[in-house]
This record gives structure tokens, sequence and C-alpha cells, in this order.
């Protein structure tokens, strides 16, 4: 037993002879930690902690290592799907992904700033609550020019143009402010009727703003003259929706019909067709289709270039009504009265799901509208008419993030736009949501 602890002794005095030069006084040390040896799994560790924008526009950007580490596609993928703990994108299969590659980096990035936003609304976001300028309900609302502009119309017959960074808070420790003597560009009796729907030439630079009416016409403003009316289409029934495209402008009527009229021809519509057996509710164009729904719970799809109905009477749902659509490559989303939200096949044209966002309350209550539904890649925004807002990334079920209440009860229009967001009220008010940023003096 002794010779086997001696034997052991002398192995370790030999050990520590190695490491340690007596004669020289050299120690020999382990090497300081540093980031650009460090094994990748710690560095990725480390990059959980981060947030993605800092990663893309920061982190990647120290060095060489840095940006190939962060490169890698898969690395971005895993943390969208770790975010969102469901089906990324809502439908996998489609067509165009065969031909359109996901930017997983620019998804993360996008779903980590909105839900930054929208989670410490009071401390990114100003909050202004606009009165005494319709004097009836605002029933449409639209942003345009990067969310610099908004236009403005409801039942009172008026329509008014703002510039949102001309709506400025009182001060900064308030972070709701009622204003009751903002001065927008206001035209009375722009329309005969109430004004239903707005929409631009072109949403990033428009020039023209159309506006639908209860008074059978679609109105084309101009915002480069002043906001003045240049031109005037006839429908010969109450406009209740519009949407344009190039040279095109499209009019939902309450007849049931929509009309095409050509701005480059008059004021004649130059085709029409008949897609349902109800009042046409709303447009949305996407490429060269236009979705139409309606009252009578259908949805149509109309080809403008082959000028023929693809598809119509395609149910949405059978208790309530459809109210608004969101439309891109990914998904189509149709909102209807009682709170559902519907996921269509965007290629295709028919239902896959339908996700209850507002259960429908006792019979004695209303149900929730969804009023509003904007979507981009990684991110749904949607509004009821009582007044509530989620925000959702647009996996399958959307998960909410954040939510927030408006100050008004009977909402009518949600618009979003390079972070600004906008509602109309039935209390004749406008409620805008402008990033602190946006704000030079604050």
């Amino acid at each position: 037993m002794c010779e086997t602890l001696q034997a052991l002794k002398e192995q370790l005095t030999d050990v520590e002879n190695e490491s340690t030069n007596t004669e020289s006084g050299e120690v020999y040390e382990a090497a300081e930690p540093a980031l650009l040896t460090m094994p990748v799994e710690i560095i990725l560790k480390i990059c959980s902690f981060l947030d993605a924008h800092f990663l893309k526009y920061t982190f990647s950007r120290v060095c060489s290592r840095f940006a190939d580490i962060l490169a890698d596609d898969h690395l971005w993928k895993y943390w969208v799907h770790n975010k969102i703990g469901g089906c990324y994108p809502a439908l996998p299969n489609l067509k165009i992904w065969d031909e359109v590659q996901i930017d997983w980096e620019d998804v993360c990035v996008e779903m980590e700033v909105e839900k930054k936003k929208w989670s410490n609304v009071k401390d990114s976001m100003r909050h202004i609550v606009v009165k005494d300028v319709h004097f009836a309900s605002v029933d449409t609302v639209l942003l345009v020019n990067n969310g610099e502009l908004c236009v403005s119309g409801g039942r009172d017959r008026g329509m008014a143009l703002w510039n949102v960074l001309n709506i400025k808070p009182h001060d900064q420790s308030d972070n709701t402010t009622t204003l009751v003597d903002a001065r927008p560009k206001y035209i009375r009796d722009a329309h005969a009727g109430w004004v239903w729907d707005l929409a631009p030439d072109n949403i990033d630079c428009a020039s023209t703003i159309y506006s639908a009416s209860w008074d059978n016409t679609v109105k084309a403003w101009d915002l480069e003259c002043g906001f003045v009316c240049f031109q005037t289409f006839r429908c010969r029934m109450s406009a209740l929706s519009v949407a344009t495209t190039e040279s095109i402008v499209m009019a939902g009527l309450y007849s049931k019909k929509v009309l095409s009229f050509d701005k480059r021809a008059g004021s004649d519509p130059v085709s029409s067709y008949k897609p349902h057996r109800g009042p046409v509710l709303s447009l949305n164009i996407y490429k060269s289709m236009v979705a139409s729904i309606s009252e009578d719970k259908t949805l149509a799809i109309w080809d403008r270039v082959a000028g023929k109905l693809l598809v119509h009477d395609v149910k949405i749902t059978e208790k309530a009504y459809p109210v608004c659509t969101s439309w891109n490559q990914s998904a189509m989303y149709i909102g209807d009265s009682k709170g559902c939200l519907h996921l269509f096949h965007p290629e295709e044209y028919r239902h896959i799901k339908s996700l209850e966002l507002w259960p429908e309350p006792p019979i004695t209550k209303p149900s929730s509208k969804i009023i509003g539904c904007y979507q981009s890649a990684g991110n749904m925004i949607v509004c009821s008419d009582r007044g509530d807002i989620k925000f959702m990334y647009t996996c399958y079920p959307p998960k909410e993030y954040a939510s927030v209440k408006t100050t008004t009860f009977d909402v009518t229009q949600l618009r979003y736009l390079n972070d600004v967001m906008v509602i109309g009220t039935c209390d004749s008010a406008l409620e805008f949501w402008v990033p602190n940023e946006r704000y030079n003096d604050l």
C-alpha cells in the first residue's frame, strides 16, 4: 500500500515539473478566453440573449467570423420557429415557396421589432386622439407616403387631409393626448353622401386618392395640387368600396356589381361584372386578381387580365357576413362580423381554417366585428369594432404577443403603414399611434 502511494506521489511530482520550469521561472498559463477563439456553441448561446435587430445590424459587422456565423439561414429559421411555437408560414405547401425563398433573417428581425414596439407601447409610441374635425362617424381612413399623410372621410360627407407629423402631442409626459384644435385640410361636402372607402394610386408615393361614396360616385383627389377633385366617375349606384391598380379604378356597389374605370377614358365604366347576390363590401387587388366579399357571405375572384370570373360563391361562413380582407403571397385572411378570422388558400381560393379571435358573447351583448386586418411577412394586426387591437405573429394559429385598447368604442376602420397606425371611429374621432422617433423635439 505504501509503495502504491509513493508511486502516485512521484507521478504527481513529474506533472508539476513538466508544467513549471523551475530553472527559468516560466509558468505556462491557459489562454485568456476571447470571442474570436470562443467555440461557436458558446457564441450562439450569447446570441440567443441578444436582440435580432442588434445581431443583424451590429453584432454581425464586428468581424468576419461573426458575419459567417450569422449568415446561416437555418439559424434564423430556428429562432423564428422557437418564437412562435406554431406553423410558419401558415400555409407551407404553396407553389410560391418553390419560386421564392423566405428571408428568415428579415422575418425574425421584423417579429422582434414589432413585438418590442407594441409590447411597450407607452414607451415607444405617442397615442393621439383627434376630435372636432369631422362632426359625424369617420367611416374610412387611409395612410400613404410612408405614413406621413392620412386621409379621412365620413358621414358628414367631408374629407380631411392630415400631415401626421403636424399632429403633435402636448408634452412628452402624457402618453395619450386629446386634440380639439387640429387643423387639417378639410373639404366640406366633398361628396353629396356618406364617404365609405378610400384608395391610393400608389401607397408609397401617392399623388391621387380615390373616394367611394353613397352619392353614386367615385372621385379622384389630387394631393399635389392642394387636395382638389379633378375627376368624377359615375357609378349609378352607391359605391361601398374602391380599389386601384395602375390606371384602373374599381368600385364595389350596393347593386352587387363591380365596375372598372380607366381614368384615361373618362367618367363612365369600361367594364362591369356581377359576382355576388348582395352588396359588395370590400375589394382587394393582388397582382392581376381582384378579391371581392359581399353581404351574401361569399368570396369571388376576378382576373383583370383575362377579363373573367375565376371563382364565385365561395362560402366564407354561414353565421356572419365578411367585413375586411388582407391578401398577400402567403395567405388571404377575411374578418367577419362575429369576431372570426378565416384563412383562405391564396392560390386556390378555398377556405382552410377559421379562428375565433373574439368569442361570441351572450345573446344580450353584441358580437365583436373585425373591422381591420393587416399582415406582413411576420406580423399581423387585427382590430375589432369594440376597440380591441391584437398584435400577432403570422403563424397558424396566429400567436398573440400584445394588445392595445382604444379610447373609443365603435371603431370603423384600421390602417397601418411604416410604423404608424390610425383608426376611425363612430365618435367622429381619429386615433393615431406614432413612433416617438418621428418627433424630433421629444
